[in-house]
């Protein structure tokens, strides 16, 4: 059994470390407060986004532009969003466990996977422990998410399209449903397809033969996506650290508590040892 001073060592480090985690939690919250606000505000704006360009998919001929047409699939590209730091649970690793089942299952089926990575934890992975082929990275990147950012991405996404470089893109990312509940999510953004819906209103105007419309539109819907993509992230990985941080606090107080019982039983035990020591002697002189 340690001794009552190794105990107390122990005790003080930990009251630092709770100090430490208590902090990160509040910041979290914080930085979650702020991330929420942002995320509610970003979620409609992509919903309009894509009705338009549902809309024009349902306006017109699908066989006609290019990024309605579906291709034989031989390459699947995966934008993974991940976080830039860790000390967020499972929240990258879920992420990462997701993205390979996914690459393995379509790999079995003859399909070649790329990886476009969002974030320096994705990065490292995929880059360093991975056979997975990682075609472009995007790191320290939540110092400046925002639609510019967005759009970088989306536009190298929609080029690679368009040149038959893969056949379909994913956006990977943790789904932010409240502080306790994130859910990795995949969502195809391209091909564009809408299921057919007969009660559907359609919007009263008609599409030209000039694909420039319908490119414009289009690189505009897949930026509302990939930004909502990040927004999702950025509060997740926020909720994700912020319970983290609230049960590495916990912990902390729960290891403090029994190290201060053996304490106590410790000097117990020396105060009794004393005792013995003392008595016996008076006994010795009598």
């Amino acid at each position: 059994m340690p001794g009552m001073r190794e105990i107390k060592a122990k005790i003080k480090s930990l009251k630092g470390t709770k100090r430490i985690t208590a902090a990160m939690k509040a910041v979290s919250a914080a930085k979650l407060r702020k991330a929420q606000e942002d995320l509610f505000n970003v979620r409609p704006y992509a919903e309009v986004m894509k009705g338009i360009a549902e809309g024009l998919y349902r306006r017109g001929n699908p066989a006609i532009h290019s990024i309605f047409r579906v291709r034989p699939v031989k390459r699947i590209e995966l934008v993974v969003i991940s976080s830039d730091k860790g000390l967020c649970g499972a929240f990258n690793a879920n992420i990462i466990r997701r993205v390979n089942r996914f690459a393995r299952e379509k790999q079995s089926e003859g399909i070649e996977i790329s990886l476009t990575t969002v974030g320096n934890k994705a990065s490292q992975f995929f880059t360093k422990y991975s056979g997975l082929h990682v075609r472009k990275t995007f790191t320290d990147i939540f110092r400046r998410i925002g639609l510019p950012l967005a759009r970088e991405i989306s536009s190298d996404l929609y080029l690679g399209y368009m040149s038959e470089y893969f056949d379909e893109v994913y956006v990977v990312y943790n789904k932010f449903y409240n502080a306790l509940k994130q859910e990795v999510t995949f969502e195809k953004i391209m091909p564009l397809s809408v299921e057919a819906d007969e009660e559907t209103p359609v919007s009263e105007y008609t599409v030209g033969p000039d694909e420039s419309v319908i490119e414009e539109a289009i690189k505009a819907y897949t930026s509302a996506v990939v930004l909502r993509a990040l927004k999702e992230s950025e509060t997740s990985e926020h909720a994700a650290r912020m319970t983290a941080m609230d049960n590495a606090t916990k912990n902390a107080e729960d290891m403090i508590r029994k190290l201060t019982i053996s304490f106590n039983k410790a000097r117990q035990a020396a105060i009794t040892k004393e005792l013995i020591e003392i008595t016996t002697a008076i006994e010795a002189m009598k």
